[in-house]
């Protein structure tokens, strides 16, 4: 009976692992710049990869901020790991981080070719968020880290 138990605890860590790894679909740049343009309420993406030390540290703000809005937010992370990291490392990351967010993969690889399809003020540089709302004509670029402050501030605008 205990080998059942252990067998069965296996078998759900197993279901929840390869679950994740199924959420986790890969999209092209234009893909992405559908999302942006197809926005029907407030959305944030957010592209940042495992190894970005400022977009690992931007994440968990990001994700708190926006499940303590007054309305609904959506919020997408376009990872740009590197290859070899999808999906198994990518999805094992973000199981040990906890994100809660939609997490997709960007199966591009040319910088220069992918960042003037989603924004032609992109440098390339990670992390970088759009903060949109098509239904209300909002659209705001940053091509670098937001700071807890300056992510309240544009949350704030992107609602009212």
């Amino acid at each position: 009976m205990k080998n059942f138990y252990l067998i069965l605890s296996f078998c759900f860590v197993a279901n929840i692992v390869f679950a994740q790894e199924a959420t986790i679909r890969k999209v092209s740049a234009k893909e992405v710049k559908e999302m942006i343009d197809n926005s029907t309420g407030p959305t944030i993406i957010n592209f940042w990869a495992s190894w970005c030390g400022p977009c690992i540290r931007e994440i968990p703000y990001f994700e708190s901020k926006v499940a303590q809005a007054t309305k609904p937010v959506k919020l997408i992370l376009v990872s740009l790991d590197f290859p070899g990291s999808y999906p198994k490392a990518l999805s094992a990351f973000i199981q040990k981080k906890g994100y809660k967010s939609d997490v997709v993969y960007l199966n591009e690889l040319k910088a220069e070719e992918y960042t003037p399809v989603i924004d032609k003020d992109w440098s390339g540089a990670i992390p970088a968020s759009i903060f949109v709302d098509k239904s209300k004509n909002y659209y705001r670029f940053f091509n670098s880290q937001l700071t807890e402050q300056k992510m309240d501030i544009e949350l704030k605008n992107l609602l009212n």
